[in-house]
């Protein structure tokens, strides 16, 4: 159809030569003559092309479709002519073809070289939450306003570098978009020069907020601790090797901690994995409330956890760690009614950054000052500072070992015995009742079993330590009823404390039935006291060990009792016949009320259960006081006695029986 109006044209055209060849106007071709016969009908068929030229172009606007118009003539207008407004409405080939444009490129916006807007497509009014009729000729600082990662403004340093480079489209890679109104977006950047001499530039942005969210969030997983959100060991590691390796601040020292969490399998195995993850998100928080902005803290594993103390000396480093182990020791874990206490062990090491430092051997040490912690009776802070220095740990630990084998090979413990005094009248007994307490004389000093107890457990050598303070105690006993047996002598019940390894020990049983009937004790006057930690982590153990022990007609207690707090259910299955209510409670039992309301609650479930209560740990005699009006039965502590030496009580109690024998 589009090709009849140029026919009919070219028709006319030769009917009009013909005419004015017949017609003698071209009197010198020979043929003139013989085209007379058309003269007389030119005038009628002249009109008639016309009209079929009149026909064929209305049927071509009507049925017919325009030539295909370029993007560029909606895109790119004159750069150096004002905006105006369209006199047709656009074409479906310009809206189609706009909108592919929206689809591939995201937001578009066109300046001239004065830096004014001449074109804007849909996706950058979105994009920019700009009215694109209404930003026409502004300047293009204020409808893009950009910034790099680092905060510094980016529209016009994009605009400038594309006039100074025109033969080089910029990638800006992602940037900052501030729209009109609202949050900031990040989008790529790309721009151009389009035109000759770079008439017209070009900015392209695609929004990738969505796709940066995407890939933070996977960043994060694989970054950080998913129980507690801490780093991992993989980013914390990086991050140390990449501290430890920049020489610019060779001036600085950095501070590397290794800490083991101290209780924490006894919470795991006692109240199940849920318990153990929700500790290790409380520890964490207190971790983060502990250090400083600039530290890093990860979990390492399990209960393990690292702490980098960026540009920090060493005794600021101990003490940071320190405020930790007493936020620890302070901290109370409570979970279904039970109520746990922690600690930790920590390892430091101070370290400087040097080019060929190897971050292995770092935490291998940080990991060996951790073990020396624990070794040498956990809670506490240790130094790694020089290979001697850690040579002579080692060598501590050693001779520890050895300094424990030879106390029991050769006596040299001694035995303490401290009261335990009724509180009421009617507590009063026909005999006396003493905890059993181990001292290691060193060095012109005797030390207390926290200073010795944790290597003996690490060289597992409780269960040859318990079996001596029991063979020794029931000798002191035997000793102390003399040979008369019919002589009046107020006996001595004693209370001994079992380690873990001695509950999980099947041949204890049989060694204590062995020495009573050797010595000739009476089994009413030995009670084994266990801890509620080692009962509640021990439990099948304890039970058997308490049943058999119960059997022979000793006594039972248990140790701490309110530091885990167990259930009731716990308490139904074993055998006892004391609570002894943690130290801890009552020793702020006056001035805490919270303090005061564990120790009434603990008693309260000894009474339920028909159990008596002692209170460790008494003062002072206003706690004594406030201990009475609870209704606590016995107390034990250097108010209502210190401990002396078993050897002096023994002659105490010889001393009395003859005083006895003479006044009958």
């Amino acid at each position: 159809m589009r090709f009849v109006v140029p026919i009919l044209s070219l028709v006319a055209l030769a009917v009009m030569f013909v005419w004015a060849l017949s017609s003698g106007q071209l009197n010198k071709l020979s043929v003139a003559a013989d085209l007379s016969w058309l003269t007389g009908s030119v005038p009628y068929l002249l009109p008639v092309i016309a009209a079929a030229q009149g026909l064929a172009v209305y049927l071509l606007m009507r049925h017919g479709k325009p030539m295909t118009i370029p993007i560029i003539s909606t895109v790119v207008i004159d750069p150096d002519s004002a905006p105006s407004e369209p006199k047709t409405k656009p074409s479906q080939e310009q809206v189609n073809t706009e909108w592919v444009l929206d689809a591939l490129a995201g937001g578009v916006i066109v300046a001239n070289q004065q830096g004014n807007i001449t074109y804007m497509n849909a996706s950058a009014e979105k994009l920019t939450l700009w009215q694109r009729d209404k930003v026409l000729g502004e300047h293009v600082s204020k409808v893009l306003k950009l910034e790099d990662l680092q905060g510094n403004s980016l529209g016009v340093k994009a605009f400038e570098t594309n006039l100074a480079h025109p033969n080089h489209p910029l990638q800006f890679g992602q940037v900052k978009l501030y729209p009109r109104v609202g949050e900031e977006r990040f989008v790529e950047l790309n721009t151009t020069c389009i035109l000759e001499h770079c008439k017209a530039i070009v900015f392209i942005f695609r929004d990738v907020t969505a796709d940066r969210k995407i890939i933070n969030r996977l960043y994060r997983q694989a970054s950080r601790d998913a129980l507690t959100d801490l780093m991992n060991r993989t980013s914390f590691e990086q991050y140390v090797e990449q501290l430890a390796h920049d020489t610019s601040t060779l001036t600085r020292s950095h501070v590397l901690a290794s800490v083991d969490l101290d209780n924490f399998k006894i919470i795991n195995d006692t109240c199940g994995h849920l318990a153990g993850d929700e500790l290790l998100k409380q520890v964490a928080q207190i971790f983060r409330r502990a250090v400083r902005n600039s530290d890093k803290v990860a979990r390492i594993g399990g209960d393990e956890f690292a702490v980098f103390l960026e540009g920090c000396g060493l005794e600021k480093g101990r003490h940071i760690m320190e405020s930790i182990l007493t936020e620890l020791r302070n901290f109370r874990f409570s979970w279904e009614g039970k109520v746990f206490s922690i600690g930790a062990s920590v390892g430091l090491l101070e370290f400087m950054p040097a080019s060929n430092i190897q971050i292995k051997q770092l935490f291998s040490d940080a990991d060996k000052a951790c073990y020396t912690a624990k070794a040498l009776g956990r809670n506490q802070v240790f130094i790694h500072a020089e290979e001697k220095r850690e040579e002579m740990s080692n060598q501590r630990v050693h001779d520890w070992g050895k300094l424990l084998k030879d106390a029991i090979r050769e006596d040299r413990f001694i035995l303490f015995a401290q009261p335990v005094v009724p509180l009421h009248s009617a507590r009063n007994q026909h005999f006396r009742q003493y905890e059993i307490l181990l001292r290691l004389p060193f060095r012109q000093a005797l030390l207390n079993p926290g200073s010795f107890l944790p290597v003996a457990d690490r060289l597992d050598l409780m269960t040859s330590i318990d079996r001596w303070i029991i063979h020794k105690s029931l000798e002191m006993l035997a000793g102390c009823r003399g040979d008369q047996q019919t002589q009046p002598c107020q006996e001595i019940r004693l209370m001994i404390n079992l380690s873990g390894q001695s509950v999980q020990d099947a041949r204890l049983f049989g060694y204590v039935e062995e020495q009573l009937n050797h010595f000739g004790i009476n089994p009413g006057m030995i009670c084994f006291e266990i801890s509620e930690s080692v009962a509640i982590s021990n439990f099948v153990h304890a039970k058997r060990v308490m049943n058999a022990l119960h059997s022979l007609g000793c006594h039972l207690v248990l140790d701490d009792f309110g530091s885990g707090f167990s259930s009731l259910s716990y308490l139904r299955e074993l055998p006892l016949s004391y609570l002894k209510i943690d130290g801890n409670f009552v020793h702020n039992l006056v001035s805490s009320p919270v303090d005061a309301a564990m120790v009434k609650a603990v008693h309260d479930v000894g009474q339920v259960m028909n159990l008596l209560t002692i209170a460790e740990l008494v003062e002072d005699g206003e706690t004594l006081v406030r201990l009475r009006e609870i209704g606590v039965d016995f107390a034990q502590g250097y108010y209502c006695g210190r401990p002396i030496p078993l050897v002096q009580l023994r002659e105490r109690m010889k001393n009395e029986r003859d005083v006895q024998a003479k006044a009958a």
